[in-house]
């Protein structure tokens, strides 16, 4: 991959991922309409914050995998569904305790990591339970969960 096609899906990444932070932004406003109770900052899983920093770090990791932009597209879609799924656990309609906030998080996680194992090769689904991992351990430090 030469370095104009390496900046060229750069660009179009950067791209999708403000059509999502800004699709999400807007998401979450009409949600947090809704909810009697916001959620402070925190007490959320993910922040805006944790969220970017994650996208562009994670953006990293996939592109040690060489993936092709379609399988690129589709890894990160599953990636950002479950993420996606998992920030929501700890909005007060939900009304989860913090130990079920964590079994839930615990099932999501077996159940990315599933569907992963079926998508990526053996080699990329290293890299993927490596990285994910990480922010797993970052989760669990932020709740003061313990393993």
């Amino acid at each position: 991959m030469s370095k104009y096609d390496t900046i060229k899906t750069m660009k179009k990444f950067l791209f999708l991922l403000l059509i999502f932070i800004s699709a999400s932004s807007f998401g979450q406003v009409n949600n947090l309409d809704k909810v009697d109770t916001l959620v402070t900052t925190q007490e959320r899983l993910f922040t805006p914050k944790d969220r970017d920093f994650l996208q562009l770090w994670y953006f990293d990791q996939v592109l040690k995998m060489q993936l092709t932009e379609n399988e690129r597209y589709d890894y990160l879609g599953l990636l950002t569904y479950y993420t996606y799924k998992m920030g929501r656990l700890s909005l007060p309609k939900y009304m989860n305790t913090d130990a079920e906030m964590k079994m839930r998080f615990d099932e999501l996680v077996i159940r990315l990591n599933d569907e992963m194992k079926d998508y990526l090769s053996p080699e990329n689904f290293a890299i993927h339970a490596e990285s994910f991992y990480k922010i797993e351990a970052l989760i669990y430090k932020k709740k003061d969960w313990e393993e």
